[in-house]
This record gives C-alpha cells, sequence and structure tokens, in this order.
C-alpha cells in the first residue's frame, strides 16, 4: 500500500529558483508531481534569496545564452500575468568597464552577433544622465534599457502557489537522505517518509555536489556576501531614476540594484572567490573586514549613499569550472536529470532552465541548445 500512496509521476530534491519553476511546469502539463526541500520555501540559506537578481539578454559570458533569455523573457512576463504580481521589473542597466575587460569585450561581442537595443555612451554622458552616479574616468559604458530585476523570493513562491494549484505536493523542513535504483524505480527516503517515482530531478543547488558524489560533478561552492547602503533621501536611487548595474574597476566588479526599500541600494560583487567545504559549514556570519571594499566602492561610485551598509546577507555561489551551467540526464540512469552549477548568474533562467528539465525528464531530449551544458565538457 505503501508504494501506490507514495507513488509519483516525478519528483524533484531541491526547491530553490530552478526547482520551484520545474515543480510548476510539470504540474501545470498535469504530472502528478511532488518537491521535496530541505528547509522552508524561499529559504536564506543557499544561492536564491536576498531580494533581486538582475535580468538581461545581452549575455558577455557567452552569446549562446541569448536565444534562452529571449524565452526566460517571456516566461517571467508570463509568470507576471499568472501570479497578478509585479516580479519583472525593467529599470536598465548601466555597465562599464575597462576597454579590455572581459565585460566591455564580452559586450561588445554579444552586440555584434545579437541585434538587441543598447546605448554606448562615454563617462561625461553617464554622469549626466545619471547624476547619482560617478564613474572612473578609464571606462567604457553600456547601457541596456531592458535590462532589469526580478524579485527573487516572491518568484519562487509563486512558482510554488502555482504549483500546488495545479495539483503538486511540496515537502518542506524535509531531508532527503538516500536515493536508489530499482528496476527503473526510484525510491526517495527523507527523514520522515520514503517516495517512489520512475522520473527523478535533482536541483540541490550547493548540495549537489555532496548529494551526486559519484559522479564527482566537480563543483566548487563560493561563499558571497551582499549588502544595502541608505541614505535620508532614497528618491534619487529608485526603479524610476536609477539602473541596475555592473561595474569593472581595479579587477574587481560590483553590480547592484536600485532601492526597493528603506534598506537602500544593494551591491554585490561577482569576482572573488571564498570556497566553502560543504555547504552546511558555511559561515552565516559578516566580518568587519568584508564591509571595506564595498564601502570603499559606494564612496567612491555613489556618493550620496552613507558608506557603512544599513544591512548584509550571506549566500553561495555554486560554481563549474568553466562557469557554465550544468543541465543534462545523469550519465547511470536515463530518467534522472540533473540542473546544478548555475555559477552566481543562472536566476534569470529559471523559467526556461524548467522547460528543459521537464523536456529531459519526459522526453529524453529537447529542442533548446544544450550542448554547452552537458556534462561530457569536462571529460572530453
Amino acid at each position: 500500500m505503501e508504494y501506490f500512496d507514495s507513488h509519483y509521476d516525478a519528483i524533484i530534491i531541491g526547491i530553490g529558483a530552478m526547482g520551484s519553476a520545474t515543480l510548476y511546469k510539470l504540474a501545470s502539463r498535469g504530472y502528478d508531481i511532488c518537491g521535496i526541500e530541505q528547509f522552508n520555501i524561499a529559504h536564506n540559506k543557499g544561492s536564491s534569496h536576498g531580494e533581486t537578481r538582475l535580468i538581461r539578454k545581452a549575455y558577455f559570458e557567452h552569446p549562446d545564452y541569448v536565444s534562452l533569455l529571449h524565452k526566460a523573457y517571456e516566461e517571467w512576463e508570463k509568470l507576471d500575468e499568472q501570479s497578478n504580481q509585479s516580479l519583472f521589473t525593467k529599470n536598465g542597466m548601466l555597465l562599464a568597464g575597462t576597454h579590455d575587460s572581459s565585460l566591455i569585450q564580452g559586450l561588445a561581442a554579444c552586440y555584434s552577433e545579437h541585434d538587441l537595443p543598447h546605448e554606448v555612451m562615454d563617462v561625461t554622458e553617464a554622469q549626466q544622465r545619471w547624476p547619482q552616479i560617478k564613474l572612473p574616468d578609464n571606462v567604457e559604458v553600456y547601457y541596456d534599457p531592458i535590462a532589469g530585476y526580478l524579485r527573487v523570493e516572491e518568484c519562487v513562491h509563486q512558482f510554488c502557489r502555482l504549483a500546488t494549484e495545479n495539483g503538486a505536493d511540496l515537502f518542506t523542513n524535509e531531508k532527503v537522505t538516500d536515493w536508489s535504483s530499482n528496476n527503473g524505480t526510484f525510491r526517495i527516503t527523507t527523514d520522515k517518509r520514503t517516495l517512489f517515482t520512475e522520473r527523478l530531478i535533482i536541483t540541490c543547488g550547493a548540495w549537489s555536489k555532496a548529494f551526486l558524489n559519484n559522479i564527482n560533478l566537480k563543483l566548487g561552492v563560493l561563499r558571497k556576501v551582499l549588502f544595502w547602503y541608505d541614505t535620508d533621501d532614497l528618491k534619487p536611487f529608485q526603479p524610476v531614476s536609477f539602473p541596475s548595474f555592473l561595474i569593472e574597476s581595479d579587477g574587481n566588479g560590483f553590480y547592484g540594484f536600485p532601492a526597493i526599500n528603506d534598506a537602500g541600494v544593494k551591491v554585490g560583487e561577482h569576482y572573488q572567490k571564498q570556497l566553502v567545504s560543504h555547504p552546511d559549514n558555511l559561515d552565516r556570519k559578516i566580518h568587519k573586514k568584508e564591509v571595506k571594499p564595498f564601502s570603499n566602492f559606494v564612496e567612491q561610485t555613489f556618493p550620496l549613499l552613507n558608506t557603512y551598509p544599513s544591512k548584509g546577507e550571506v549566500c553561495m555561489y555554486t560554481m563549474t569550472k568553466d562557469e557554465h551551467f550544468i543541465i543534462d540526464r545523469h550519465p547511470d540512469y536515463k530518467n534522472v536529470v540533473i540542473g546544478a552549477g548555475f555559477s552566481g548568474h543562472g536566476f534569470k533562467f529559471a523559467p526556461v532552465i524548467a522547460n528543459i528539465l521537464t523536456d529531459l525528464v519526459i522526453d529524453g531530449t529537447t529542442t533548446y541548445p544544450i550542448e554547452l551544458f552537458q556534462l561530457s565538457r569536462f571529460t572530453q
């Protein structure tokens, strides 16, 4: 009786950005689906928290991402409509770096290959348009008018809400302790129950390496800090007048978002690497020495803001060697699909990655271009 009561068409382990979007996609297609999350929904223990994430089509990391982003934009706009929420805001994005930086070289390559709206300007023009921003004299500036940000926790909440309304089961604060295969049926054991399925999707974020140690994913987990900076008058920094940004200078790069609440402007840093031995051992305390480089950047770039943060948070990047994603079928089990290694830039792709994971677990293949993300690239 246990088997029939606990059997699903598919089970998803890990309900962050990718897992929640895939849970909704499968449920909306009529599959009997469940998701298992070791924490609560939209928790602050992993990589899908901190209020906002950037979204842009002009992708300096690799031009092949652009076709996926066209679809991602459609899916995010659809989620706005379905949820009756404002989850996706196009407030534009300022990108600045030296001529030989990976940022500027990558943007130039992307815009030469893809017909995407953009403006190129010098520092004087940029500072006339946004007088609340001060840039180094030696940078080149692009402006992306269709970029913006996503409200990250609310996106995950809405995916889960829509999934359960379409019949999905969702088990939270429940840890998977083991999974095994017997003649094509997978047995998933948690600290509360046992479940069965013929299709398994693993989207465990920073826990993916430990959870899939039999295939040696070679993933590195990085500890990252985020800070918010306020001032007495945040009006110049609200989305209507202040763009999202990515600014490279002196070998470092800081990105950030407009003030969407009283905490102020959010600032993150993308390039420093502080490895974590295991996500369960993450140091969640913010240390005084970590504040200084952020505050120096804010003082130089946004002179109207206070130079000490109003708050801070810690999150994780789960990195592959080449910083591209892993989206593939398990090498030993054709009905196990993996989404991992999103390397600090994956959230914006969540709904289109959900389409891909759904295709792979149901049909065994997909029409989306995923050659860049296959596991075989690490063994070639």
